[in-house]
């Protein structure tokens, strides 16, 4: 980190806000929504608070898995910002998965691919896996 609270990382279920600080969820990201209204007004799931917000949510797991879900592929604050929060912490992570609210799939990044300026950038933006299945 560059000395600010940008971009902590979490062991376990976080929101990611716009401004690179995260919202730690002590549960899960359901329970928290219900029980944290005034925050999220009017939200009732995760793809809501994706969605309405601009906050991203982030779960990572043993063995180096992460999960990102973003709004969209073509939202470029959002591309940023988890592209940004991914390189921040790279050295905690090995496999990471982007989801998207509008579109079925995911992106399925490594680690390695952010050694190249704007690489993991692209990957985020270019054409999402389809289903569950194999990347």
């Amino acid at each position: 980190m560059d000395g600010d609270n940008r971009f902590p990382w979490v062991a376990g279920a976080a929101w990611l806000l716009p401004d690179g600080t995260t919202v730690v969820v002590p549960g899960f990201h359901d329970e928290w929504i219900r029980n944290h209204q005034e925050r999220v007004p009017g939200c009732a799931n995760v793809c809501d608070v994706v969605l309405r917000t601009g906050w991203l949510s982030v779960v990572s797991y043993s063995q180096g898995y992460v999960e990102v879900m973003i709004p969209s592929r073509s939202d470029a604050a959002a591309v940023t910002l988890c592209a940004a929060y991914l390189r921040a912490n790279r050295e905690r992570w090995s496999t990471a998965l982007v989801m998207t609210m509008d579109e079925e799939g995911y992106v399925r990044l490594e680690s390695g691919e952010f050694g190249q300026p704007g690489a993991a950038e692209s990957r985020i933006r270019g054409a999402a896996m389809p289903g569950t299945g194999s990347a």
